[in-house]
């Protein structure tokens, strides 16, 4: 025997509410706490500095909400190819081992390396004892035999740690990213201190640095880049740069 819905019935069907998408969760973005110009905690706990400002911008872009934590540089990798996170603005250069754990960015800013110390000292003897970001490239340059020996390495968590213990004295020399050790050169702080030798851009050392991305995301990454390339094409990027560099880092 048929059955038939007759149209009263039908009428609570007809006007139950349609699914409602559910809202995507913001991006989580990691930064370092301590590497100014780049990411810094202001007075009140909030995120600053140039890769912060690139972030926002790329969300705005990929129209995402998104959370900025601070990590230690050493975790921010592992935790994307876990997929804790999503982006991981810490100035990344794209190494072998690296780029088997996480997507890597086009590139958003070009990099170099240098020793700074007192000025006027002898790199030859102020390299001696050197302050590194703990699993950094340039911590793996002068674990090289070659390079190394003689060497004193101090491992510290960031780029602020390892400028506060050379200004301390608790090394002779850091080997830095030009791009971070410039600013503290300009400080009160950082008179008495310059740069020792010339940039060192081979070996691992100078390159393109990119935006980290999480583990097999490609739809991520494929946005994200888009969103760097438009900055750049658009000005917005070197408007953004021109906020703590006075030249451009392109």
């Amino acid at each position: 025997m048929k059955r038939f819905l007759y149209p009263a019935l039908l009428l609570p069907l007809l006007f139950l509410p349609a699914p409602v998408p559910a809202e995507e969760p913001p991006l989580l973005v990691l930064v370092t706490p301590r590497s100014l110009p780049f990411s810094s905690l202001d007075e009140e706990g909030r995120v600053q500095g140039f890769n912060v400002d690139v972030g926002q911008a790329i969300c705005r872009e990929l129209k995402r909400a998104c959370r900025f934590e601070t990590r230690r540089f050493p975790e921010i990798i592992p935790e994307l190819a876990e997929g804790r996170a999503a982006l991981g603005l810490a100035n990344f250069l794209k190494t072998p081992e690296r780029a088997r754990l996480v997507g890597f960015s086009v590139p958003y800013w070009r990099s170099s390396s240098i020793f700074v110390g007192r000025a006027g000292a002898s790199l030859e003897e102020a390299r001696r004892r050197t302050c590194v970001i703990a699993g950094s490239v340039q911590q793996a340059w002068l674990t090289v035999p070659e390079r190394g020996h003689g060497v004193e390495l101090i491992p510290l968590d960031s780029n602020q740690a390892v400028l506060d213990t050379l200004q301390r004295g608790g090394c002779s020399a850091a080997l830095l990213p030009l791009m971070q050790a410039f600013p503290f050169l300009q400080t009160e702080v950082g008179k008495g201190f310059g740069f020792l030798g010339t940039p060192i851009a081979e070996d691992g050392l100078g390159g393109s640095v990119h935006i980290a991305v999480r583990q097999g995301d490609k739809a991520l990454l494929e946005a994200v880049d888009r969103a760097i390339l438009r900055m750049i094409a658009s000005g917005e990027h070197e408007a953004l740069a021109r906020r703590y560099f006075p030249f451009s880092i392109l």
